[in-house]
């Protein structure tokens, strides 16, 4: 029987559903307008004035992004294997009694402590070959949930995607407050469900190792630099070189420095080991025509210069293996006109690696803020932040902007294992 359960409510969030009852005709009654959610939706279902066809596909919708912003994704390692349908269904029809690849039974399934796990919903694509380009499981299994007195029962619904032309698996969850055991926290949650992938669809995958890492570094380096390039005075410095020259020659003549050198050509310097004081002021003339530019503007402005993205935030291993932070006021705020960020630039590319990187990216309403994590050198960690309603648009501009960076590392690596070679 199909019902609307409190537990699909608070996945997809009592407001959605209302709105999509209101935007198809259903609007609550002036004796109902105080009734609970769940009473009045089931009344509906019941009098049969939803079409349960495409609720199922709304809720859908909102249980496979929706508040599902943590992902994970893996690698495939065999991208050829499980292609086809009948790779698929002999275990759907042992495991979970489901004999299709398009399936949706949302309101008609639901899980308790004797049956933790079930599959509510499976949509599949081919191509013109009879190959499966996609497969997306909407897994829901059993949790429990802090109440006021004592645990409450709940479900957590985890979606899987296998995208057999980006040769990848995603596995996302809601990072829900409130949850009573370690086991239905979000990567632990995650982490089961790659291992059942694995035991029971025989999806395997090979790690990123200190790719992802490389990924990252190439995609703020870019994305900064393609920022500056925008600004016309950034473009300006490099004619400064005489000028900055003539200045470090000054201040070298005119201060009685305790560690001046001179060098081949009988000039005195200053060492880099007590400071690079050319690059400095480099630095500085970086920071006063960086700051001059954004000075008073606002950030929707950075939109016009017709950038990709922003970024907000980095973590990465400098020189001394120290974990070194740098980010703007907070991490929708970019990070290229910080004096910390200028400071620290050099020591970031010297690393080559970057362990998190946040972006901000421009979307129909409002900004698209993203977190990747490559910490973990398994998965890539994907974090939609702030308070937006994810959905695929969102995922596609995510994966998007990392292959495009991934596709460079792996053209570059290819162009230097063939001069290696020649």
């Amino acid at each position: 029987m199909a019902y609307l359960s409190e537990s699909i409510i608070t996945n997809v969030g009592s407001d959605y559903i209302e709105q999509y009852l209101n935007k198809n005709g259903l609007k609550r009654a002036e004796e109902v307008k105080g009734q609970d959610l769940v009473y009045w939706a089931n009344d509906l279902l019941q009098n049969q004035r939803i079409n349960i066809e495409k609720f199922e596909d709304f809720l859908f919708e909102e249980l496979f992004w929706g508040k599902r912003k943590s992902i994970h994704i893996y690698k495939l390692d065999s991208p050829n294997k499980n292609k086809y349908k009948g790779d698929w269904l002999p275990v759907l029809q042992e495991k979970y009694n489901v004999d299709s690849m398009k399936f949706n039974a949302i309101l008609e399934t639901h899980i308790n402590r004797e049956e933790p796990r079930k599959i509510a919903a499976i949509h599949s694509e081919e191509n013109y070959k009879g190959e499966l380009v996609r497969v997306q499981i909407l897994f829901v299994s059993y949790i429990q949930v802090n109440g006021e007195n004592g645990y409450l029962d709940s479900s957590s619904y985890i979606p899987v995607e296998i995208d057999f032309e980006r040769k990848i698996m995603l596995i996302k969850a809601w990072n829900r407050q409130k949850v009573a055991h370690d086991e239905n926290k979000v990567n632990q949650m995650m982490d089961h469900y790659r291992k059942l992938m694995a035991s029971q669809f025989n999806i395997s995958i090979r790690n990123y190792m200190s790719e992802h890492k490389k990924v990252l570094f190439s995609m703020s380096k870019k994305l900064i630099y393609e920022a500056y390039s925008h600004i016309p005075n950034y473009n300006r410095i490099a004619s400064l070189n005489q000028c900055i020259q003539n200045f470090v020659d000054e201040i070298v003549h005119k201060i009685d420095l305790e560690n001046v050198i001179v060098d081949s050509r009988g000039k005195e310097i200053i060492p880099d080991s007590v400071m690079e004081f050319d690059e400095e002021i480099k630095n500085v003339i970086e920071g006063l025509v960086i700051s001059d530019h954004f000075y008073n503007k606002k950030f929707d402005e950075i939109w016009t210069m017709g950038l990709e993205a922003v970024v907000a935030k980095v973590k990465f291993n400098d020189n001394e293996q120290v974990l070194t932070s740098l980010s703007g006021e907070n991490t929708s705020v970019p990070i290229f006109c910080t004096k910390t960020f200028i400071n620290l630039k050099k020591r970031m590319e010297e690393s080559e690696r970057i362990e998190t990187l946040w972006i901000t990216m421009d979307r129909k309403h409002g900004n698209l803020n993203l977190k990747f994590d490559a910490t973990n050198p398994e998965y890539l960690e994907v974090l939609i932040k702030y308070g937006i309603r994810f959905n695929q648009e969102d995922m596609d501009s995510a994966l998007e902007i990392y292959k495009k960076y991934e596709s460079k590392i792996i053209t570059e690596a290819k162009v230097n294992n063939q001069v290696a070679i020649g």
